[in-house]
């Protein structure tokens, strides 16, 4: 007579030393995630615009933007009351704004009409970098995880 051994009783005898952070629901953890998506952006844009903070004013949103997106995902997840919940869930909504924004100043070069341009424009704009055109799609993107996450339909547990 053969015997199967399944692992589950093995696993529920095994008492693990949870940290706090094993015991976050997963929508407290995609959360989390969202304030760390945050972190990386603010370091991105920083690092992308450098060059640029100098020539143009907005090329600090996205980096403002996500500065306090860490502050309020951070907050959400620390306190995990619904107040919180639904700040983060309604910064989330904005993000897909500020990715459209950053869609539309990054090809705006595209669209300029070349005729139109003097020859020292045309060199400048041959000595700068390009603009990554889908980069500021990362903001609908930490949106659209963050949302999941939030969402009533998809109950943020309260623990």
């Amino acid at each position: 007579m053969v015997r199967s051994v399944t692992a589950a009783p093995l696993l529920s005898n095994i008492e693990t030393e949870g940290t706090m952070i094993s015991k976050f629901s997963i929508n407290r953890l995609i959360a989390l995630f969202v304030a760390a998506g945050f972190l990386f952006l603010a370091v991105d844009s920083t690092l992308e615009h450098w060059e640029v903070f100098k020539e143009e004013w907005f090329a600090f949103v996205p980096v403002l933007y996500s500065i306090v997106g860490i502050g309020i995902g951070v907050a959400a997840v620390v306190k995990w009351d619904e107040p919180w919940i639904r700040k983060l869930h309604l910064y989330l909504i904005a993000s897909f704004v500020i990715g459209i924004a950053g869609l539309y100043f990054h090809s705006e070069s595209l669209f300029e009409d070349e005729d139109e341009m003097s020859a020292e424009e045309r060199k400048d704009e041959e000595k700068e970098k390009p603009a990554p055109i889908l980069a500021p799609l990362a903001f609908a993107g930490i949106g659209a995880i963050g949302m999941i996450g939030t969402s009533r339909k998809w109950a943020a547990e309260l623990k």
